[in-house]
């Protein structure tokens, strides 16, 4: 029974992360400041403007990514770039391919976001968006491909300007590595959510655990001297462990008589 116990409270300490990446070598851009641009003049039947789209695209990046004290990404809302018809038409992965990217849809550095209208990419207007982090070298990410669904019954129009700063900061999410959450109430679940306005815990992990900040090296610490010391949180969590099992001592000793 007390070995039991014991389990149970090992158990109840330890963080489980869910979150999943979008491929099998970890890739994340290296540097830390990374533009989101948008493909000029390919948005036809998405009901917004370009200039409307970059204004969703800064508050996908404010209102999300950038919200992430443990994370060192700096995304910045971008600009509108003329690029080939090809962002527009072409299919994001080559034929016959479990998804290998199409190089004539490569992107040359950061985030790229463009309307595309293309059947194959699209075979429901359900699908609103899809990610391909399409050039890299070994496992640095230097560019990423984010297309949205323009077809002509394209459901990316119904959709509230809230909903649409979180499909595109979801979007976001694959092309900085990360993959779908099993967890319903985090950004990067694989299902758009209506009420979903911020970042999940499993998000936070997900982007941390890709851009992590350097923390400062402590050498040691310096109190006054009438102060009181502070105790590390996980001196206090054993503390607290080991006084509710001297509380449940008799309780577990009774049961073995």
């Amino acid at each position: 029974m007390k070995t039991k116990f014991l389990l149970l409270l090992l158990f109840l300490n330890v963080q489980i992360k869910a979150f999943k990446l979008n491929n099998n070598v970890n890739l994340a851009f290296k540097k830390e400041s990374i533009s989101v641009n948008l493909a000029q003049g390919f948005c036809t039947n998405i009901g917004i403007s370009d200039d409307e789209f970059l204004t969703i695209i800064e508050d996908a990046v404010s209102d999300y990514w950038n919200k992430v004290p443990t994370a060192k990404l700096k995304l910045t809302r971008g600009s509108k770039v003329s690029v080939s018809t090809n962002f527009q038409t072409g299919l994001i992965c080559n034929s016959g391919t479990n998804c290998d990217p199409n190089p004539l849809l490569e992107v040359d550095n950061d985030i790229l976001i463009s309307c595309n209208n293309n059947l194959t990419n699209f075979p429901s207007s359900s699908i609103l968006g899809v990610t391909v982090p399409n050039h890299s070298s070994g496992s640095t990410l230097l560019g990423s491909l984010i297309i949205i669904n323009d077809r002509a019954d394209t459901q990316f129009d119904t959709k509230s300007r809230d909903e649409k700063v979180a499909i595109i900061a979801h979007e976001i999410g694959h092309a900085l590595g990360l993959g779908h959450s099993p967890v319903r109430d985090s950004l990067m679940y694989y299902s758009t959510i209506p009420t979903r306005r911020s970042l999940g815990r499993d998000d936070i992990d997900g982007i941390t655990y890709l851009y992590p900040k350097q923390q400062p090296i402590t050498c040691g610490t310096v109190i006054t001297e009438n102060s009181t010391p502070q105790w590390p949180s996980f001196l206090l969590g054993f503390l607290f462990i080991y006084l509710v099992y001297l509380k449940l001592r008799p309780r577990l000793a009774h049961s073995r008589s």
